[in-house]
């Protein structure tokens, strides 16, 4: 039988018992039907697998308790942010999920110039990063952040590293040549919409730090790009060795 893994909070970890609550208490015994006896793993955002076997099942709560704690093995080394233009449609459910097993670390959603979807559901996607989390076994969650607009990603991008950019008009430039990729310890990738970016944009992104660099001579789609992105840094890393 697969073992199931759950989120909890801090507060939740007493010792060697976990109490598991609210939405992850739901999601147990209403969609996976998991019982008194089962053997699950917990995280609590700290890095490690808590594993234990629930014990008791309550009407509001379950409690688990825990016979063995190691480090997660399968965590991003790696700290980078998405910051992801908003695409119409769901596109946006697939980014994060396939981005949230790449290794991101948090999700920016943002308005563009060429930003046609101004929809958002913040929590529909942070279920979709916890799910995709769970599922390649990630103990750290990847935060999906409030949607901002591109002079908010302006200002947030001081607290980078390493900031990239990739541009389907780059004349040149590849990831492995991006001067720091090999030592940053905090990137931020910035994707656009389905239109791209406006030279202006890129302008003064590349003003505020930003490295410009080409995924190819093919013109991905925006839904691709992140992955591609991503997928690359991880790669230069070693973030995809075992």
């Amino acid at each position: 039988m697969e073992i199931r893994r759950f989120f909890v909070s801090a507060d939740d970890v007493c010792g060697d018992k976990i109490y598991i609550k609210g939405e992850e208490f739901t999601h147990m015994t209403k969609v996976l039907r998991q019982k008194e006896g089962y053997r699950v793993v917990v995280c609590s955002g700290d890095g490690k697998d808590y594993e234990g076997t629930i014990n008791k099942i309550y009407k509001d709560y379950a409690l688990v308790c825990v016979d063995n704690v190691k480090i997660n093995e399968n965590d991003p080394l790696l700290d980078i942010t998405l910051f992801q233009a908003l695409p119409k449609g769901d596109k946006l459910s697939f980014i994060v999920q396939k981005c949230t097993e790449l290794g991101a670390r948090a999700i920016v959603p943002f308005l563009s110039q060429y930003t046609e979807e101004e929809k958002f559901n913040k929590e529909r996607m942070q279920r979709v990063a916890k799910e995709a989390c769970k599922q390649c076994g990630r103990s750290l969650l990847c935060e999906v952040k409030d949607l901002t607009d591109f002079d908010g990603i302006i200002e947030m991008l001081k607290d980078y590293d390493l900031v990239i950019l990739p541009y389907e008009n780059a004349e040149f430039g590849r990831m492995g040549n991006v001067e720091g990729l090999k030592t940053a310890e905090k990137i931020a990738v910035i994707i656009g919409s389905e239109g791209g970016f406006s030279e202006e944009e890129a302008e003064r992104a590349e003003k505020a730090g930003a490295k410009i660099v080409s995924l190819g001579k093919r013109i991905l789609r925006c839904e691709t790009a992140g992955l591609v992105a991503i997928a690359l840094i991880a790669y230069e890393r070693g973030e995809l060795e075992r």
